[in-house]
């Protein structure tokens, strides 16, 4: 019989922070003592099984249950979105697609400050959506350094950057994990992306002026003040629009594209009076061009994955795998045994939804990919 039991040592203070161990413990893992994830997941994990089952009164039963569960939840859909998210992005590199995108987007300015807009603001954000988990950074600062940026200041830069795009991550993921947590029912996946686009529309207005001010400065703000602009109200906006209205699964992959085209469309009017170079007795050297066709190619796999996961992410196929959806004999579910709790008088409940994840519709996106390219082989 499960008791909650909130303060076992009758001292709240003293309770408070034995409950805080695992957390502090965690941080400290990855960060003092420099482990890797995995290790310090499972340290964490022990220690906070510890805790629960002697101290706070947990049933083992439960503890192994919620064991089971998250590590299923880390699996699907977190970890299923990551592994296809990651391969995509292989398969663009091997494919020579991703090279042709970066110079397609390099091309555009020779100005260092539009480049940071361009790729360390706006590609980086995509790359968040698309892929996440460090590749938007690594990625990012290195395309920065081979442009002629210190790389420990490109790195720094997409640091910054990335806390634009970091809160929806790869198609949603840090929100849309919402779903799996059987929280109450006015709570829902939209919902959460309607209450994080409230505080994110500030930050994401903010961050391009405060990467062109760590560059040059109020100069560099007052000389490429139309470019932000046009970063900033393009991005914030269509975010906002995009994760109030839709959801949070294409948060970082349109808004991105679409300040992209926009900053692209308007360096053909506009460049900075003053061409920018953090080195200014570099010779420039711009990239190779593509023809039209060549980098509508490159971009290709992104388009489709735009499109796909926006029809996964639709109302109309969602509800193809509620119970009485045409699909619903695709989903299963399975009770874990020895989990039900005499408060919830409910066992957990683990349901497998392949077909409706999200790293289903980059699956399908990455077989597209390989059928129209000539160059990828295994």
């Amino acid at each position: 019989m499960l008791v909650n039991t909130f303060n076992p040592f009758d001292n709240l203070l003293l309770s408070s922070l034995i409950a805080a161990i695992p957390i502090v413990l965690f941080l400290l893992c990855l960060t003092v003592f420099k482990m890797k994830g995995i290790y310090a997941a499972i340290t964490t994990l022990v220690v906070t099984l510890l805790i629960a089952i002697p101290f706070f009164k947990l049933p083992v039963g439960i503890a192994s249950g919620a064991v089971v569960e998250g590590f299923f939840q880390g699996i699907i859909p977190i970890g299923y979105i990551v592994m296809m998210a990651v391969l995509l992005y292989k398969i663009t590199v091997e494919s020579g697609q991703f090279l042709t995108i970066q110079d397609s987007i390099t091309n555009i300015s020779q100005d260092q400050r539009i480049q940071v807009l361009l790729i360390g603001f706006a590609f980086n954000a995509f790359l968040e959506g698309a892929a996440g988990f460090g590749v938007p950074i690594a990625i990012c600062a290195l395309l920065l350094t081979q442009l002629g940026f210190n790389p420990l200041k490109a790195a720094m830069l997409c640091l910054v950057a990335n806390a634009a795009s970091g809160a929806f991550g790869a198609i949603g993921i840090p929100v849309g994990v919402v779903e799996t947590l059987k929280l109450p029912g006015d709570v829902s996946v939209l919902g959460v992306s309607q209450s994080a686009t409230l505080t994110l529309a500030i930050i994401n207005f903010i961050i391009p002026f405060l990467l062109i001010f760590i560059i040059d400065g109020f100069r560099g703000v007052k000389e490429t003040l139309p470019a932000i602009l046009v970063v900033s109200i393009t991005y914030t906006l269509t975010q906002g629009l995009l994760t109030v209205f839709s959801g949070p699964e294409l948060a970082d992959i349109i808004p991105p594209l679409l300040t992209m085209l926009a900053l692209a469309v308007f360096s053909k009017k506009f460049q900075p009076k003053h061409i920018y170079r953090v080195n200014k007795d570099e010779e420039i050297e711009p990239a190779k061009a593509h023809s039209a066709k060549a980098v509508l190619h490159a971009w290709s796999p992104f388009i489709v994955l735009t499109v796909i996961v926006m029809i996964w992410s639709a109302p109309f196929f969602k509800n193809l795998f509620l119970p009485n959806g045409a699909l619903s004999s695709l989903v299963f579910k399975f009770n874990l045994p020895g989990t039900i709790s005499e408060v919830t008088h409910k066992p957990l409940v683990l349901t497998l939804n392949i077909i409706g994840q999200t790293g289903t519709a980059i699956l399908l996106t990455i077989i597209i990919t390989i059928l129209m390219s000539k160059k990828v082989n295994f």
